[in-house]
C-alpha cells in the first residue's frame, strides 16, 4: 500500500448492509446534504481540496472496502454553523464507476449500538488516514521531486516482474496533484534517471522498467 491509498479497511460495514449497491458514474462529486456515508463495494473514489481560487488537491485514494464521509456524518451542527464559508472545501469524487451503499446518521448509530466493533473499526480507519495525511505533509515539506517520484513507483511494483517494473496506474496530471509536483518537474525527474540508467521508460507507456533496484530503493526510502 502506498501512502496515498486505502484499501479493505473497513469491510466489516459490507456485511451489515441491508439494500442493494447503487451505481455511481465516474467524475460524480458526493453532496454533504443530506449527510451520508457511504461504503465502497467496487470503484475509486478520491478525496478533494477545493480553494476560493478553483485550485484542487487531491489528498487520497480511496479503494474497495472502505468508508468514506464519516466525518461529516459526525460533525455537530454548532460546528458547522462556526465556518458558514470555509475558504477550502472537501469533497469525495469517484475515478471509476462506483458501487456504494450509504448509510445515514440514524444507520451508523443503530448499528453501532448493536455492533460496538463496527465504531471501532471507523475509529481504526479514522487514525490511518490521520496518519496519511500527516506523512503526506511531512513529504511534501521535506522529500525532494525525485524521492516523492520514487515512492510512488515503488508502491506500484508488478509482483514477479522481470526486469523490475512499476506500472503508472494514472495520468501525469494525476500523479503531479497527487505528488504536490508540477508535471514539468516530474518529467524532469523521469527523464534524468533515465539518461542515469536507473530505469527506462517510454511516454505512452504505463510501465517503467527499473534498471538499477537497489538505487531506486534506497532513494525510495529516504
Amino acid at each position: 500500500m502506498s501512502f496515498i491509498e486505502l484499501f479493505k479497511h473497513n469491510e466489516c460495514w459490507g456485511k451489515v448492509v441491508s439494500d442493494k449497491p447503487r451505481r455511481w458514474g465516474k467524475g460524480w462529486r458526493f453532496s454533504d446534504d443530506p449527510p451520508l456515508m457511504y461504503y465502497l463495494l467496487s470503484g475509486r473514489v478520491r478525496l478533494m481540496a477545493l480553494d476560493a481560487k478553483g485550485n484542487e488537491k487531491t489528498l487520497w485514494y480511496l479503494g474497495n472496502g472502505c468508508c468514506f464521509n464519516e466525518t461529516i456524518l459526525f460533525e455537530s451542527s454548532s460546528m458547522i454553523s462556526r465556518f458558514p464559508a470555509r475558504r477550502v472545501r472537501f469533497y469525495h469524487e469517484s475515478t471509476k464507476n462506483c458501487y456504494l451503499h450509504a448509510f445515514s446518521r440514524q444507520d451508523v448509530e443503530a448499528l453501532g449500538r448493536e455492533k460496538p466493533e463496527l465504531l471501532l473499526n471507523l475509529c481504526q480507519s479514522y487514525s490511518k488516514k490521520v496518519e496519511l495525511l500527516a506523512k503526506h505533509l511531512v513529504s511534501l515539506s521535506m522529500e525532494s521531486p525525485l524521492t516523492r517520484v520514487c515512492k510512488y513507483l515503488s508502491s506500484r511494483i508488478v509482483p514477479g516482474s522481470n526486469p523490475l517494473r512499476a506500472h503508472r496506474d494514472m495520468s501525469y496530471r494525476e500523479m503531479a496533484d497527487l505528488l504536490g509536483m508540477h508535471r514539468t518537474s516530474i518529467h524532469k525527474v523521469m527523464r534524468q534517471w533515465q539518461a542515469e540508467g536507473i530505469w527506462d521508460f517510454d511516454r505512452n507507456s504505463s510501465e517503467v522498467i527499473i534498471l538499477q533496484p537497489d538505487a531506486f530503493f534506497e532513494e525510495a526510502s529516504m
